[in-house]
């Protein structure tokens, strides 16, 4: 590959990693927020393959639920384990 095509490939990685943080539902230091109570609930209780950890929280917080909850399922966070696996790890790749 030469350097040109490295340049570019180097520029489409970074505007889509960009595009992923555009998309992020609710503020970057809240997904962590999220994230790490989720966490910690979910290592006190376990997983009941729901999302009901993840909804209190947002309840709690005051934060759109339905769009948060669409943006968790789109990367994969269909149950608050899935949440921590998947979801956290598609925005800890992209923040």
């Amino acid at each position: 590959m030469n350097n040109t095509d490295q340049d570019r490939k180097k520029a489409w990685k970074l505007q889509q990693k960009q595009l992923a943080r555009d998309a992020f539902p609710i503020a970057d230091a809240l997904l962590e927020s999220l994230f790490d109570a989720v966490d910690a609930c979910v290592e006190e209780a376990g997983c009941d393959h729901t999302l009901r950890f993840t909804t209190v929280w947002l309840s709690d917080q005051q934060q759109p639920e339905d769009k948060v909850i669409a943006w968790l399922r789109e990367h994969g966070g269909f149950c608050d384990c899935e949440v921590l696996a998947n979801a956290a790890d598609h925005w800890e790749r992209n923040r």
